[in-house]
């Protein structure tokens, strides 16, 4: 059977304007058919339809993407709670030794305490893990100290020996830095830090990195995780929330300045994600703060490492209306408009500007090109958007280059979503688009592929800011498996259709740390030395690395089948992507009105009950095969399909 069909399907093509050959039915099999016209463009695929969204949410920016390897490294954590001493958190020593804190000579006005050390005290690291040392490794240590004279040992110490040491001399009492190298003699997969002094020293920032960062880069991220995150092949990055950009309370709002100049200068702020209602399973997030060693610069830098646009989120003068619900009045209001038009000046400006300037000093003269602004973070309501359109109004103003990214609210419908596209009916022009976030059951997405259909052109462009597929309700129960990722792969075929109007999406939440999570499902997964793609993962990566052109006509007489198709700009390629969400395999002839010389196929195909894990990272990944040119192709239950058609 198959070697007929196969030679029915090469009929088919070359003679393919036969309409008996359209339909066909040998012994009982019914062929199905997908018919491609790329005569009929539907419209321009967006450039920066596929990207990515970064939130230091699951312990993914210190303790993950952020190459830093000690927890507390300057003692400004706190102890939320009263279990531990003050700022001594994720440091422990024995009793024989002298471990105070004091704010009696701060380093600066970010970084008020210091550690008084006589003895030895050991950084536990991050979620209290340690960390992982590779044979032969070598990490890069750093410390500001003070001591009228002490010799100070650092060690890397693991399985109950020495994996590396060095010793320095301070003998000055006035805060210096001290710097060094530190190769290690095996690997070893939980490794701490240690600081031992004979005599009294006072440290007031510590810091420990691989050798090896992602691009070489000083302060700069784990390697294998922003991998992963390249390999996704992202247009632009959302940054950095997301819920952390609104904050619990005034203090913990996100101030972007508050993260730029030198790593020892920024301020500490504890992450809205640490509260006991996060925690899931008895997880104990009381550690979990934002050091701001990623800050904007680092973003920026981090987005022209991967070659995506950045598309920072500022803070619109509102916490998170989930809890408090806090706001600045809007006669004080000033202060935080001002602040993006400042950082406007420090991603843009030129190095003899403020800001510009001390962007050159950071080290990235040449202007960082931004081009996108979103003004808050899932707000909703009236309070909003008389806060958006003073925003609006001052920004345009004095950056009209600046296209604006307005809150469509939380969900996909409802009050809170209606009150918004009444104010963009009422406010044509004031925003480039519309963030639109939705987490639904893989039911929802299903049946929403043709959700942006009939949307009103002449509104803001839709970016889909946060999504995912949730299997549950229930926090814990959410499963990052197929057919959460296959429901989102039959949604975005529905996007590609009308990509001319939804430009911008990207998947929610970006990376998690195993164990040590406050949301789920999520991209990616890490432990201290491992990192794996979930099967969204996959489905993201393979729908971003095939997609540019134009979109262009595509039917599939067969309902269960989800279809987008593109062609190249230049013509050469045409690319089909077709999602089987059925339980029963399907037999289908794909009919292209131009001819191609290659087809080549890239199947992603589980049970939906499947994931990976640490142990199986691939257990859910795509497999590739070669189609001959107008033979039959089955669509294996529950599978996406991207079939790259080459001239």
């Amino acid at each position: 059977m198959a070697d007929m069909l196969d030679f029915f399907g090469r009929v088919c093509y070359y003679f393919k304007g036969a309409n008996a050959l359209k339909v066909f039915l040998m012994k009982g099999y019914i062929m199905n058919k997908i018919v491609i016209n790329e005569k009929h463009r539907i419209a321009k695929m967006s450039p920066m339809l596929y990207g990515i969204f970064f939130e230091d949410i699951n312990y993914s920016g210190d303790g993950g993407l952020y190459g830093e390897l000690i927890a507390n490294r300057s003692f400004e954590y706190y102890d939320r709670d009263g279990r531990v001493d003050k700022h001594k958190m994720c440091w422990v020593s024995d009793g024989g030794t002298l471990f105070e804190i004091s704010n009696g000579s701060p380093l600066n006005e970010a970084q008020t305490h210091c550690a008084v050390l006589k003895g030895t005290v050991r950084n536990l690291g991050f979620c209290r893990e340690g960390f992982s040392v590779g044979e032969n490794g070598s990490f890069d240590f750093r410390m500001i100290a003070a001591a009228a004279g002490a010799d100070v040992t650092v060690r890397i110490v693991g399985k109950g020996e020495t994996l590396a040491e060095k010793t320095v001399r301070v003998s000055n009492e006035d805060w210096s830095e001290h710097s060094f190298s530190l190769a290690v003699k095996s690997a070893c997969e939980r490794a701490y830090l240690e600081i031992s002094s004979s005599d009294t020293v006072r440290l007031a920032f510590t810091s420990l990195f691989p050798g090896e960062t992602y691009k070489g880069r000083v302060n700069g991220m784990r390697k294998d995780i922003a991998e992963m995150i390249e390999e996704l092949h992202p247009a632009f990055m959302r940054f950095p929330g997301g819920c952390v950009v609104e904050g619990r309370s005034f203090e913990n709002m996100y101030c972007w300045k508050d993260t730029v100049g030198p790593v020892e200068k920024r301020r500490t702020n504890w992450n809205r994600w640490q509260m006991e209602e996060y925690s899931q399973e008895c997880r104990d997030a009381a550690d979990y703060f934002q050091s701001y060693g990623i800050g904007f610069y680092e973003y920026f830098l981090f987005c022209e490492d991967i070659g995506a646009i950045p598309v920072p989120v500022v803070n619109c003068g509102m916490t998170c209306q989930w809890h408090e619900g806090l706001t600045v009045g809007l006669d004080k209001l000033k202060k935080w408009v001002d602040d993006v038009i400042d950082l406007v000046e420090f991603a843009n400006g030129s190095v003899t500007s403020k800001w510009g300037a001390i962007r050159a000093e950071m080290g990235h003269p040449e202007p960082f090109g931004l081009e996108y602004i979103g003004i808050g973070n899932e707000q909703w309501g009236t309070e909003y958007f008389e806060r958006y359109e003073i925003f609006e109004k001052t920004l345009s103003e004095h950056c009209p280059e600046i296209k604006l990214i307005v809150s469509a609210g939380w969900t996909d419908s409802g009050e809170e979503f209606d009150t918004a596209m009444d104010w963009m009916r009422g406010n044509k022009g004031r925003a480039y688009a519309a963030d639109e976030h939705f987490y639904k059951s893989p039911e929802w997405f299903m049946d929403n592929v043709s959700r942006y259909d009939d949307y009103d052109r002449s509104l803001p462009k839709v970016f889909i800011g946060e999504y995912a597929a949730h299997t549950d309700m229930d926090v814990p129960k959410r499963r990052c498996n197929w057919q959460a990722a296959l429901s989102e792969a039959a949604f975005l075929t529905g996007v590609e259709k009308n990509s001319d109007h939804v430009v911008m999406t990207c998947y929610a939440p970006l990376l998690a740390r195993e164990g040590h999570q406050q949301w789920q499902p999520d991209l990616i997964w890490f432990d201290s030395s491992r990192v794996y793609g979930t099967p969204s993962y996959y489905v993201q990566k393979l729908f971003s690395v095939n997609s540019g052109g134009s979109t262009v006509h595509a039917e599939a007489d067969c309902p269960e089948i989800k279809i987008s198709a593109n062609v190249s700009e230049d013509g050469t390629e045409l690319i089909l992507k077709a999602v089987n969400a059925s339980d029963k395999d399907i037999d289908v002839e794909i009919i292209p009105d131009e001819k191609y010389s290659v087809c080549s196929v890239t199947e992603l195909a589980a049970r939906p009950e499947d994931e990976n894990s640490m142990d199986a990272h691939t257990k859910v990944s795509p497999v590739e095969s070669v189609l001959n040119i107008g033979a039959a192709h089955r669509l294996k239950a529950y599978s996406l399909n991207v079939f790259k058609f080459t001239r």
